[in-house]
Parts: C-alpha cells; structure tokens; sequence
C-alpha cells in the first residue's frame, strides 16, 4: 500500500499540482479516513491545502479561521517530525467541548472528530503536516494501522515538498517547454546511486567548475570536498533510490531529515528524490538509455546566522574587531572576559566597545546586550 503511496508522491515531486492525487490515492488506499495536507511558508501563510474527501465548506472555514485557533497544533509542534500523533491520545475532542474550535469546526463533522497526524517538515520557518481524519468510535483501534502508513510515506513526501520548494519556487512562471533541471536556481544534479554524474542544472554546472566544493572524479562520479556534505549527499541518494545504501554511504536507519551541513560560513542542506523512466521526461532526459536506479539531488547554500549577523553589524560601519566584541556582548559576559576570550588587553576592549556604542547609537552595555540578541533572532 505504501509503495501505492508513493508512486502518487513521486509524480507531486515533479508537479506541485499533483498533491491533490496523492490525497486521493490515499483515500481510496484507506478507507474511512479525510487525508489533507497542510503547508506553512517562512512568511507564515498558509498554502492552500491539499485534501480528500472533505466538504470545500470545511476546508474553507480551516483556511480563513480555525487553523489559527486550532488547539491541536501545539501538540504538532512540539512532536519531533516524522513521529506519528494522535488527538484521542493526546488531546481527546471530548475535552475540547466548550472551545469555538469544537463548536465551529469539529461539530459540523459529525463523527469524523478524531485525527492522526504526522509533522513532515518544521525547519526555517517552514511547516509541513499531514493530517488523517477518521471517525472517534475507530479511534483506538485505527491509530496502530496509521501511523504505520504516515511513517512509511512520511519521509518519501518530505524529500518530494522540499524537491516542490527547489524547483517551484511561487515566484517563478513556467515556460512551455522547460525541464524540470532547466527550473532550479540551486545547484542540482542528476546522479546513479553511486553517485555518477549523469545531467546537471546550469548552477550545478558552475559549481563543479568552480572546484571549491565538489568535482567529478574517475567514472564520473561526483566527489565532495568536506566529509559531511559527502555523507550527507550519499545518504539522501541511498534513501532516494531506495532499498541498502551505496557503497561508502552512512547507515540509513533513520530517515529523519538530515540537518545542514556547515562549510566556513555557509550551510548546505541536501534534497534527493527518486527518479522513476516515467518521470525523466520532465528533465528532458531519454527515458530507454539511462539507468534504472537515478536521483535528483539539490544542493541549497546558504548563510549562516552568525554571518548574518556580522554582515548586518558590517553595514552599520563596526570594523572587523569591533564586530568580535559587539557579539560577545550579549549579557552573558564581563568586558574582561570578552577581552580574555579574544585576546586583547581591557583597554583595548574598553576602546573599541566606545566605537560600538556610539556607530550603534546605544549608551551602555545593558543596551548593546539587547540590541545583539533581538539581531541574532532577526538573524
């Protein structure tokens, strides 16, 4: 059932259109349960939900209103992602009784008040859940079979969003014609699953080019420069392509979302998706002379907070050695351990926190303390 599953997820991969079948399939797999599918982006607004089975009705009250005031979502939040929860476990619709939520939403749905649910994604402001709707008299003995099914796609659909975020970003308007490697600003690629090197995008092509952190070695294969991108890299392809990992690749026991991968200033995150002879079409690619086991793999760059932080300071005109003191002062040490922990004498420290204060407009350390933290949180 769950190979069923993602089949349907492989193709929204490809088509951010398509998670409306993926919802579908999911109803007609699993009878008796409402599957939906919500998305939050970094600036907080809600993507339009995917679903099926549910009255539009309902679907549109969520949308403009009771998600906001949904008592549910706390719970969701603080569930480590890719752990399966449940409502008549955790938060029973009986204790919600005297809530708006339960009169304006939950009771409209007549027996359909129970839910399973699953966290996809909830990194960089981004949020991701699936949500199975089922009846409370099945309740109990319905959570074992769901989270079973939830767990086993859920990973499958988190690299098929985060493949959607690369290659789709809103902003962009297809052009008739264009490839799915055409699409993605980051670096992307082509790879079999030992990593040899079949198609990559026009910034993929530059990044190898440049040499700094990667290039392609003997039969083709792409090789990294920093040990963690490497096993980052070979662990999203073994995962990809499914079944045990490639020669030299991590154990893939878990498949949580890996973490970014820190180089200097810059952090890595690694997205791979399978990819099927029906769907490499959508990269142009021969579908008969091409292996059977192939991934794409998008490489994200970005900044760290810490150099967003500097550059920020940087433009406010601190120099260099102004920049290292300012950070260190946020409340949680004395000038002279500030100094201690860079180096430098007390006076020299006293010297060039006068320069700070007066190119940030602040008058004590209290003021500077404050001002660094709300820039890491901005950061």
């Amino acid at each position: 059932m769950t190979e069923e599953i993602g089949l349907a997820i492989d193709h929204a991969a490809c088509d951010p259109a398509a998670w409306d079948a993926v919802m579908a399939e999911i109803g007609r797999l699993v009878p008796g349960v409402w599957p939906v599918l919500q998305m939050v982006d970094a600036a907080g607004s809600g993507l339009p939900l995917a679903q099926w089975g549910w009255d539009p009705a309902h679907i549109a009250s969520y949308e403009a209103h009771y998600g906001a005031v949904n008592p549910w979502l706390p719970l969701v939040l603080s569930t480590p992602t890719m752990v399966s929860i449940h409502s008549e476990e955790r938060m029973p619709a009986e204790s919600l009784r005297h809530t708006e939520f339960h009169a304006g939403w939950l009771r409209p749905l007549g027996a359909m008040t129970a839910s399973s649910g699953i966290k996809l994604i909830d990194a960089d402001g981004r949020l991701a859940m699936l949500n199975l709707q089922h009846e409370r008299a099945r309740a109990e003995r319905e959570h074992g079979r769901l989270a079973a099914i939830m767990e086993g796609i859920g990973p499958r659909m988190r690299r098929a969003i985060e493949t959607n975020r690369a290659c789709f970003p809103p902003s962009a308007a297809r052009v008739p014609g264009e490839t799915l490697l055409d699409r993605v600003a980051d670096p992307a690629f082509v790879v079999t699953r030992d990593l040899r090197l079949v198609e990559a995008s026009r910034a993929g092509h530059a990044l190898i080019a440049g040499g700094e952190v990667l290039w392609v070695g003997a039969l083709d294969r792409v090789q990294f420069r920093d040990p963690g991108l490497a096993g980052a890299v070979a662990r999203e392809v073994a995962l990809a392509c499914g079944g045990d990992p490639a020669d030299g690749a991590p154990d893939i026991a878990s498949e949580l979302a890996p973490g970014p991968v820190r180089i200097g200033e810059a952090l890595w995150r690694v997205t791979a998706i399978g990819l099927r002879q029906d769907l490499r079409g959508v990269l142009g690619m021969a579908r008969l002379l091409t292996p059977d086991h192939l991934a794409l793999v998008v490489l994200r760059r970005t900044v760290s907070d810490g150099a967003r932080a500097r550059h920020h300071l940087a433009a406010l005109g601190l120099s260099p050695a102004e920049i290292r003191l300012a950070l260190l002062m946020d409340g949680t040490r004395s000038l002279v351990e500030a100094a201690g922990s860079l180096g430098i004498r007390h006076e020299t420290a006293r010297s060039q926190l006068r320069q700070v204060f007066s190119k940030l407009g602040v008058s004590r350390q209290s003021e500077l303390a404050v001002f660094i933290l709300r820039l890491r949180q901005r950061a």
